[in-house]
């Protein structure tokens, strides 16, 4: 990591910079990449393959945040005395599969294209889910999801400082826009100086290897 004060390269287990002396206890912010883009070499960015392998880890914890979701919305439906959202979509996609008419849980078939059950599971699931996961653990201190953890990679601004929730926001709605490019959003990670995705050049994002 770089020392927030004089900005060299310092032990990260260590509670005092090797250069100027200063305690990481005494500072407000967490020392962390303090670097200017004109400084960094292409080598300091995190490159498409071990983004990729990050990706793949946040999605399995994704999978996992995602049943204890529905697991809670289960508990919360249950004490109200409400239809649980996620079986009720869970029991339409099955009948639909197998062409028989949807029904709700009072029995009535419902003729939506889309039913308002499935709308909601999916926006939970797809969207609000992952987007709190993302934009949180990437404006956290850590600046970085679980996967980019494993991968010891991190998220800052172009400044190389922590960015905020809202930043964190519109790098994940970006990531949008690089799934409908047919991923070539995601692909020109491998080709730009500084190892951005077209989200991170909306956001204004870098990311790091540590």
């Amino acid at each position: 990591m770089y020392c927030p004060r004089c900005g060299k390269e310092t032990e990260q287990s260590g509670n005092f910079c090797q250069s100027c002396g200063i305690s990481f206890k005494d500072l407000t912010r967490r020392p962390f990449t303090k670097k200017r883009t004109g400084t960094i070499k292409t080598e300091s960015f995190s490159g498409l393959s071990g983004r990729f392998l990050g990706g793949l880890i946040d999605l399995f914890f994704l999978i996992l945040f995602d049943l204890m979701v529905a697991a809670a919305m289960g508990i919360i439906s249950w004490l109200l005395s409400r239809p649980d959202p996620v079986s009720e979509s869970i029991r339409m996609l099955y009948q639909y599969y197998y062409h028989q008419p949807r029904t709700n849980a009072a029995g009535q078939v419902v003729n939506a294209v889309i039913p308002p059950q499935i709308l909601l599971s999916a926006l939970i699931f797809l969207i609000i889910v992952p987007w709190i996961y993302s934009a949180y653990l990437e404006s956290s201190r850590n600046q970085a999801t679980l996967g980019k953890m494993a991968i010891r990679a991190a998220v800052t601004d172009l400044q190389g400082n922590r960015i905020t929730f809202a930043r964190g926001s519109l790098r994940f709605f970006g990531k949008v826009l690089s799934v409908l490019t047919i991923f070539i959003g995601f692909i020109i990670i491998a080709f730009t100086a500084y190892k951005q995705g077209l989200h991170d050049k909306i956001a204004g994002t870098l990311v790091f290897r540590q």
